[in-house]
């Protein structure tokens, strides 16, 4: 098997790299020269004005160096590697083998990269050596600090922490960590990268790199931010949000070795990744390349290649009677949404049922966030129940946006009662603390967001589900002006039934007071493997509790990022859509059709009894009963 490539990022400089690479290659030197308006070659060597060190000629210094290291290694072997990786930084000289653009437009990419990451808010790094993952989440977890997080996850035992600069230098952190065993050596940097803080930085790199055409990938590479690799098409997102995301280093060599990969060759100055690398081979995290089956005697089961993948869908799918034909028909429905009732009466004093089933307001908007929300929940619940009581189980869940609590639920990380009271409290906060603002579904490419500032301005980009569709959320004022100027434009939108901004700035106000209401909801390890569109890869034991609980209404809907990098052989799914309007459906027909297959439980159209036998007799087909 051939060679696996790994580029190293910032930390690897020293003066003196690239010595004998620069004449081999001087029409891309002089590229260089020219992007960068400086001698690329003299700053490697001789670092005249000793800035090196400093971010934003450390980034584009080490591209080009990595990347003219890769470029005579294949000339010399003449063979390209089986797959490429990059830590941080390294990633870009990964694309760059990987076809995605070419030399210039790469170190164009990176030199802003560098520049904006240079200009970032004073911010502060530490490692954290001898204690893992779990152990390190569990403390930070335990900690008064909200803003501080796990950048890189590199071995078994060593992690990174980034945050605000107080916040990290605070004696409490030290302490904690000291305390559990761990060696806590802080880093000389001067940003908090990888972390939340640089968040903005992300969003106006996301818009520079709208201004760019990126190419096929023609090589598998792994994605820091997924431990998966990167789709071969769109994956303009995952170089945005691989600033402010962690590092899973640990994880994207495990996912390699786990394919079979043994041989790892790294590919620029120093040898940080080789020793990491070797810790890893000898003691890889366990990685499902495909879940293992679970016997069920009793249940109807799809073929060896076909698993079933449950969804479930948030804030705009919701109408009124939505589910009513089932809940007259069907008994185990039934007693699932007279439980959720009976629990909602108790947390929050009223009848969801009496709100679902309001005659009075059939065909008017249901966006009364008091109901509404628990009802989304209560929906996917209780279909989750009736067709379990059909003998028909997921073998895996796939939640969007408010969902995932439903999903999380399913897959038993989250009780029942937990997740229904979750999602009671945290409407009561959004109701009584957050502003009016809305959400508007656009029928158009993402890249219409990016390019068309002078259009959206504030308004955030909530979700994006698939290349024709996108969500944002805003003020109500903006949502209506942006909607008739779209119109203007032809292009068609849809005002979704929701008085909530979710997936930006306007729910911030609530995050502290829904952060204490998490202390007492307990989460466990799921059953079955958990699909966040929020992280666009599986839920696992780095993410802390309270951080998650939060990012899935806060942090954009990835939905498509999602989809790219965890469903990957097309045959081996089928997804069961528990929404309450068949919005997955819709996607994966508009979207993803003919390579994802799905159908939807229930619609907004009626005859919901006949949508759920149609479903029943397909999945019954698939598991060849």
């Amino acid at each position: 098997m051939r060679s696996v490539y790994v580029f190293p990022g910032q930390g690897s400089q020293h003066k003196g790299m690239g010595a004998g690479l620069f004449e081999k290659f001087p029409e891309l030197v002089a590229q260089a020269d020219d992007v960068l308006g400086y001698s690329v070659e003299e700053l490697c060597l001789r670092d005249p004005d000793r800035v090196l060190s400093q971010t934003r000629y450390t980034q584009p210094a080490l591209y080009v160096v990595n990347s003219l290291t890769y470029l005579d290694r294949t000339t010399e072997r003449g063979e390209l590697p089986a797959a490429v990786a990059g830590h941080s930084l390294g990633e870009y000289c990964a694309l760059f083998a990987a076809g995605a653009f070419d030399f210039a437009t790469g170190l164009r990419l990176v030199a802003k990269r560098g520049e904006l990451m240079s200009r970032a808010p004073k911010g502060a790094m530490a490692a954290v050596v001898n204690l893992d993952e779990e152990r390190v989440r569990e403390i930070l977890t335990g900690l008064p600090f909200r803003n501080v997080d796990i950048a890189n996850i590199n071995a078994r035992t060593q992690c990174i922490l980034s945050g605000e600069y107080d916040e990290l230098h605070d004696p409490r952190l030290r302490a904690a960590y000291t305390e559990a065993g761990a060696r806590f050596v802080p880093l000389n940097v001067s940003a908090a990268f990888h972390s939340r803080c640089m968040t903005d930085v992300q969003q106006e790199f996301a818009l520079h790199l709208a201004g760019f055409d990126l190419a096929e990938l023609t090589l598998p590479v792994v994605a820091n931010h997924t431990a998966r690799p990167y789709p071969t098409k769109g994956y303009a997102d995952h170089l945005a949000h691989q600033i402010s995301g962690s590092v899973r280093w640990y994880e994207s060599m495990s996912w390699l070795i786990a394919q079979g990969h043994r041989d790892f060759q790294e590919i620029g100055p120093g040898n940080v990744l080789t020793k990491l690398t070797a810790q890893i081979l000898k003691d890889p995290l366990p990685v499902e390349t495909a879940p293992a089956p679970r016997p069920a005697p009793a249940a109807v089961r799809a073929r060896p290649r076909t698993e079933l993948v449950f969804m479930y869908g948030g804030q705009g799918t919701q109408y009124h009677q939505m589910g009513r034909g089932l809940y007259d028909t069907d008994p185990v429905f039934r007693d699932a949404m007279d439980r959720c009732d009976a629990a909602h009466r108790a947390t929050a004093g009223t009848s969801l049922l009496a709100a679902v089933h309001d005659d009075t307001r059939r065909g008017r908007p249901f966006d009364d966030i008091l109901t509404s929300h628990a009802a989304l929940y209560s929906i996917g619940y209780s279909l989750t129940e009736m067709l379990r009581a059909a003998g028909i189980h997921p073998d895996a869940v796939l939640g969007h946006s408010l969902g995932e609590y439903v999903a999380a639920t399913v897959a038993g990380a989250l009780s029942f009662e937990d997740g229904l009271r979750l999602v009671t409290r945290q409407a009561r906060l959004l109701q009584e603390r957050c502003p009016d603002g809305g959400m508007l579904s656009v029928l158009d490419s993402p890249d219409l967001y990016r390019s068309r500032r002078d259009l959206f301005g504030d308004i955030a980009l909530a979700a994006v589900n698939y290349d024709r569709n996108f969500v944002v959320s805003g003020v109500d004022t903006r949502l209506t002006a942006l909607q008739q100027a779209l119109d203007a434009e032809g292009v068609i939108t849809v005002r979704l039934p929701v008085r909530h901004a979710f997936h930006s700035a306007l729910l911030d106000p609530i995050r502290p007071d829904f952060l204490s209401l998490t202390r007492d909801i307990t989460v466990t390890t799921p059953r079955l493997p958990v699909h966040s569109s929020m992280l666009a890869g599986r839920l696992g034991a780095r993410h802390s509790r309270d951080e998650y609980l939060w990012d899935v209404i806060r942090r954009p809907v990835r939905f498509d990022e999602l989809m790219a990098s965890e469903f990957t052989a097309p045959d081996r799914h089928f997804f069961v859509d528990l929404s309450a309007s068949g919005s997955f459906a819709n996607f994966l027909k508009h979207g993803y059709a003919p390579a994802l297959r799905g159908a939807p439980a229930i619609n907004q159209f009626g005859n919901n009894s006949g949508t759920v036998r149609a479903l029943r007799d397909e999945l019954r087909r698939l598991a060849g009963a």
